[in-house]
């Protein structure tokens, strides 16, 4: 089992090197055929429809998702993906106006699913703990795929058309999917119901942590929208060709996935052992902010470029790096559920926002110059809102923790919990929380040691409940706990003998088995 875990997070880290290296070698293809066959003044319709398009496929995906399952949902948006850059390929040289209307549609739509889902994938995968290590290792290897992608995009721009860059990003989609499916491996859990899908929305609206999650990732999407009109505006005005253009945007992405490499290496780990998730997190919008601050009262390309570099470079490796983790505490059908939501939906919903006030702003003001000051202005007030969101977003998260410490979710055992080991792994998942903070969160929500142990019990009854039903479906959720209470190791390897069960009723076992030595020799 210690085998099959490793070998799929190996194979995770090198299925994000090709996608991160399509994503920003597509970036630069797509940003450059649009500027090149479209004047500036489009941009904002065209981001516009991305972002409404990305929104309507973001409420399909969280239906499907719970349903198929990250794997199969990541193989199949990794081989539309693929397709599109196929066609878009075929067809650039005879109608390059369309393409390159439909290349900023599918990347920034398409790509963004691509991510989302491979991301879920991970998460499920993994045990929250060993997730912690993974999604770190992940993230450094999506940025240096973005390095290996903008390097080999420059490159090729040198030497190839762009129809073969097209071909070059749709083989690459084929190595995701293949990625994806074996990092996904049969230990899954089930589908959940159709009742599950459905109530996405309620459980954002309802859920004081979610909600919060939710907005922060919507006000940092008008953000990016922001900052990203205004270096695209400002390099459109500068240079003229096609050729200049993919050379300004190739460079780009090149130099922004180096410095996320970087960061991500060097920086990322360091910052959530020290100042803890919420501080780290909010290292992006306090640097966007003081950028597109600089960029409102000194608007040039290279302040521009500054304030889009600190947002794509911090967002890639810190921030989602923090961000990742806000969702371990959380229950699996509440994070299939709404995952999908938050990180396509509820960014669109901000893109769309920022694309409409960026149209507003375009057609009040008298040149592009003047648009791109304010804009960069309104981006730096949205940035420093969200420093205080985020803030406010750690302690929701220290909340959310020790609920799913008290109840089960991460950790049966109260023991366990200041466990010198179980302590260790904490630190490293950013909440940064010594044995003294973490008892204190916990005594925050439980006033006397007796209503600890009567929930503790009620617990562990739940579980026992299930396991004894005539449910199948209750049977299964509770023996894919990767939390099982030891207690229960009679009951599971009674579950041994019934073949629906045999599978994960041994996983189980194993994960116990310093615990119950005695059970399973006799």
């Amino acid at each position: 089992m210690k085998r099959a875990r490793e070998r799929a997070a190996s194979i995770a880290i090198l299925t994000t090197i090709p996608m991160m290296a399509q994503a920003v070698a597509g970036r630069a293809v797509r940003d450059t055929l649009f500027l090149s066959a479209n004047d500036a003044s489009r941009l904002p319709e065209a981001m516009l429809g991305a972002a409404g398009l990305s929104l309507a496929t973001a409420f399909s995906i969280s239906r499907v998702m719970p349903r198929w399952g990250p794997r199969a949902t990541a193989v199949i948006v990794s081989g539309i993906n693929g397709t599109l850059f196929v066609v878009e390929g075929a067809l650039v040289d005879v109608a390059p106006r369309a393409i390159g209307a439909l290349a900023y549609m599918h990347v920034g739509v398409v790509g963004a699913l691509v991510s989302t889902a491979f991301s879920c994938v991970v998460n499920e995968r993994f045990d929250p703990y060993y997730a912690k290590a993974v999604v770190s290792r992940v993230h450094t290897g999506a940025a240096l795929g973005g390095v290996l992608g903008g390097i080999a995009a420059l490159i090729l721009n040198e030497v190839f058309e762009l129809a073969t860059l097209f071909y070059c990003l749709a083989s690459l989609s084929a190595i995701v999917a293949v990625g994806a499916w074996n990092v996904g491996g049969s230990t899954q859990p089930p589908r959940t119901t159709d009742i599950d899908t459905r109530t996405g929305l309620r459980t954002i609206r309802a859920d004081g942590y979610l909600s919060q999650v939710a907005v922060t990732v919507t006000l940092l999407g008008g953000v990016g929208v922001f900052v990203s009109y205004a270096m695209k505006t400002e390099a459109s005005l500068r240079f003229g060709d096609a050729s200049s253009l993919l050379s300004f945007f190739t460079a780009y992405y090149t130099a922004t996935a180096v410095l996320t490499f970087l960061t991500q290496a060097g920086v990322t780990k360091p910052l959530l052992e020290k100042v803890g998730l919420g501080r780290t997190m909010a290292l992006l919008p306090l640097a966007v902010g003081l950028s597109a601050a600089f960029g409102a009262a000194w608007t040039r390309l290279w302040t521009a470029t500054l304030a889009r570099c600190s947002q794509e470079v911090l967002s890639s490796s810190v921030f989602r790096s923090g961000y990742e983790l806000l969702y371990l505490p959380l229950p699996l059908r509440k994070k299939r559920a709404t995952k999908a939501l938050i990180d396509i939906a509820c960014n669109r919903i901000g893109y769309v926002a920022g694309s409409l006030i960026v149209m507003g702003i375009v057609g009040m003001t008298a040149t592009l110059e003047v648009a791109t000051s304010w804009i960069l202005g309104i981006a730096g007030v949205m940035a420093f809102v969200a420093v205080w969101l985020i803030n406010r977003l750690h302690d929701g998260y220290v909340r959310e923790l020790a609920r799913s410490l008290r109840v089960g979710t991460v950790v049966p055992e109260s023991d366990e919990i200041v466990d010198a080991t179980t302590l260790h792994t904490l630190a490293q998942s950013a909440t940064v929380l010594d044995r003294e903070e973490l008892l204190e969160g916990i005594e925050a929500f439980e006033k006397t040691r007796d209503a600890k142990e009567t929930r503790s019990r009620r617990a562990l009854a739940a579980q026992l409940a299930d396991l004894l039903s005539d449910d199948p479906q209750r049977v299964l959720n509770v023996l894919l706990y990767e939390s099982l209470s030891w207690r229960l190791a009679p009951h599971l390897i009674d579950r041994l003998g019934t073949d629906a069960y045999a599978g994960p009723a041994h996983r189980a076992l194993e994960r116990m088995c310093t615990r119950i030595t005695g059970q399973l020799v006799d």
